[in-house]
């Protein structure tokens, strides 16, 4: 029997080995941005922070829709992605908590997260067991994480004498962090189901392989 794909999963994409495609420019130039924001965040360069920051969101959609849309789904881009997605909401939440702009609980409880994922993942690649694909719902709760941060950034930044703007802005962060934790859980059961099923047709010697009697 089949392994179930996580729910809300795309359709499986057979990935190729290329390296040098568009989208997977667009990943790296991503990683980039992160790295540009961090020292603009950290030296108080708000709006040209801002700036990168939204480009990387804009990134982290094109990438994606164009691996899709013009056949581009490579092995490096099922890692670069991800591990973009991930170090760019590293540095977003570690920046803003390191700011006074979001509390640490709310690091604390996305960070938990990727350990999670990233334990499961680590025991799964040792059993030769391919990362799970991108759900909806983790590309979902990733979407609104880049719109709530920035507005809680926007909030204290912009409008630091309208205190409600940042209350919401971080209810709506920690409500995307719900969703990240249920898409996170996805992936481990996922990764669960699939260690089973290379389990079970281990167990099962292939036909013609019994010993002499």
């Amino acid at each position: 029997m089949e392994a179930a794909e996580p729910h809300g999963a795309e359709p499986e994409i057979e990935p190729s080995d290329a390296v040098w495609t568009v989208p997977n420019l667009i990943s790296a130039i991503r990683i980039a941005l992160i790295v540009v924001f961090t020292v603009l965040l950290v030296g108080h360069h708000d709006g040209w922070a801002i700036a990168a920051l939204a480009a990387a969101g804009v990134s982290d959609f094109l990438d994606g829709y164009l691996a899709r849309r013009w056949g581009q789904v490579t092995r490096l881009g099922r890692v670069l992605d991800p591990a973009a997605d991930r170090l760019l909401t590293l540095a977003v939440v570690l920046g803003l908590a390191m700011r006074g702009i979001i509390p640490w609980w709310l690091v604390a409880f996305l960070f938990a997260r990727d350990l999670v994922v990233g334990a499961a993942l680590l025991l799964a690649h040792r059993r030769g067991i391919s990362s799970s694909q991108v759900t909806f719902a983790g590309k979902a709760a990733t979407a609104a994480l880049y719109v709530f941060l920035p507005a809680a950034y926007l909030a204290a930044v912009v409008f630091p004498d309208v205190p409600a703007l940042l209350t919401v802005a971080i209810a709506g962060a920690a409500g995307a962090g719900v969703v990240y934790w249920y898409a996170g859980i996805g992936y481990v059961r996922d990764l669960r189901a699939r260690a089973s099923t290379t389990r079970g047709r281990a167990a099962v010697p292939p036909e013609g392989s019994a010993g002499l009697g």
